[in-house]
């Protein structure tokens, strides 16, 4: 299985969270037979936009992350992932 990281920096006080929005959309993709060319029409943005989103580059809309997840007949979450990751510094 294969995840791209965003990281996003919080600071709080002492705390340093790291925020990752990882995706799938590469995976369920492929696993669908989909091109990229033809999820962008599907979702109605450039190829280019996939491309980014598939290597990490960019986060989507709420809107556009729903219309992916629905393009897949899954949930946002199946498609896209928060993880955090706190520490101390």
């Amino acid at each position: 299985m294969l995840y791209f990281n965003v990281k996003l920096a919080l600071h709080h006080s002492r705390r340093k969270e790291h925020l990752f929005l990882k995706n799938r959309i590469r995976e369920f993709r492929e696993e669908l037979g989909f091109t990229q060319q033809y999820l962008a029409e599907k979702v109605n943005v450039s190829r280019q936009t996939i491309i980014s989103l598939e290597n990490g580059k960019y986060n989507p809309s709420i809107f556009l992350a729903y219309n992916i997840a629905k393009v897949f007949n899954m949930s946002i979450e199946e498609v896209f992932i928060f993880e955090e990751d706190n520490y101390e510094y």
